[in-house]
């Protein structure tokens, strides 16, 4: 009986230590997201033109920065900076001034703009995008 509970008591053990290993295979370590969040600032501001309202042409000029998750996330932004830059002229070409005439539209822009370079860079390493100038004519 004692030999029973003892061999019990093994299987429970490496039943739950497996699980635990399968669980964070499955979901992934977080300790690399965990590290202290890196600024990226766009070598050069961007001038382009926004979609446009009938015969009307609007432009922005914005400076950008981007909140990535750790340092290794920041030498993968820097590799990457002229497809990021790509990226982002073509938001704005999709973007009329009026989505950018609210505080909350200019929020859809940047969150639309966290999507769309997540999915170039194929991983969630930018976290937030800052606009530290941004003139609209």
């Amino acid at each position: 009986m004692k030999r029973l509970l003892i061999i019990i008591a093994i299987i429970a053990v490496v039943l739950v230590v497996g699980g635990i290993l399968v669980l964070r295979f499955v979901t992934g370590s977080n300790a690399e997201v965990e590290e202290n969040p890196v600024l990226v600032s766009l070598d050069k501001e961007i001038l382009t033109n926004l979609s446009n309202d009938g015969n009307v042409f609007h432009y922005i000029k914005v400076s950008v920065s981007l909140e990535v998750v750790n340092n290794s996330a920041a030498e993968i932004v820097n590799a990457e900076m002229p497809k990021i830059r790509d990226e982002i002229i073509s938001v704005f070409n999709g973007t009329r001034i009026s989505d950018l005439s609210t505080p909350n539209g200019i929020e859809l822009v940047k969150a639309r703009l966290i999507e769309r370079l997540n999915s170039l860079l194929k991983a969630k390493l930018v976290r937030k995008i800052l606009f530290t100038d941004m003139v609209l004519q």
